[in-house]
């Protein structure tokens, strides 16, 4: 039985597992698979072209292994702090950013897991809507929750201030490099096949791969920021 209105954390049976902790272990594994994942296949001579997306790590091999192992982790732990975040931070007060928080959270979770099966080299449009869900999720998610805390700023809504520009930003960017070559490769010649459409829009990935790369790190960067707001809400609390 999981309790989830705990003092300082979840509890699983009596255990108390720490927000802090639980929220470092989640963005901590994104980060390192991420990383790892692309080094082993960009190192490994997998790799098509360099830049290439973070999801073209899920290639057959090690890298495959670090990408689905880390992201099904990572995808877990999300979805607990979806559903604990808003008890820890107090999100009460706004019952309607607190319900957003809850559902974009679990959201992002869910859709972390199910693109890591998921492969875009070969099942490219169904990754594509499962990482745009989860992209467009975590800001949400990291955007209500920064919303709810307006009325407590401190040093983790400053920050948050910060990457939630940088992240709006390249994600626009992203999409706007990729534009064109979507609408050729996708809609006009019906190209389905993750390598071959990736390979003819590599141009377009020049700039996109870069900006995908800055905002999945601005993301990483708002979850993160949340332990400062975890630890203010304990001394308001203390």
């Amino acid at each position: 039985m999981i309790q989830w209105s705990g003092k300082n954390g979840l509890s699983i049976k009596g255990v108390e597992l720490d927000d802090r902790l639980l929220l470092r272990a989640a963005w901590m594994t994104m980060l390192f698979t991420c990383t790892v994942s692309m080094m082993i296949h960009a190192l490994s001579g997998n790799s098509r072209a360099i830049p290439f997306f973070i999801s073209e790590s899920d290639y057959p091999g090690l890298e495959r292994i670090v990408f689905r192992c880390g992201l099904n982790a990572a995808g877990l732990m999300l979805c607990c702090l979806a559903l604990r975040l808003p008890y820890a931070l107090d999100l009460s007060q706004n019952a309607r950013l607190s319900k957003m928080a809850r559902a974009s959270g679990l959201i992002t979770g869910i859709s972390t897991i199910l693109l890591s099966w998921f492969s875009m080299h070969t099942h490219l449009l169904i990754h594509c809507i499962l990482a745009s869900i989860t992209f467009v999720g975590a800001y949400v998610w990291s955007y209500t929750m920064h919303a709810s805390r307006s009325n407590n700023p401190g040093l983790g809504h400053a920050k948050r201030r910060i990457w939630l520009t940088l992240g709006g930003l390249s994600y626009v960017v992203m999409n706007i490099a990729l534009a064109k070559s979507v609408r050729q490769l996708v809609f006009e010649q019906g190209l389905t096949k993750g390598t071959e459409v990736m390979n003819l829009a590599q141009t377009s990935i020049n700039i996109a791969a870069p900006a995908e790369y800055l905002f999945f790190f601005s993301v990483i960067m708002m979850l993160a920021s949340f332990d400062h707001d975890l630890a203010e809400a304990r001394q308001e609390h203390a």
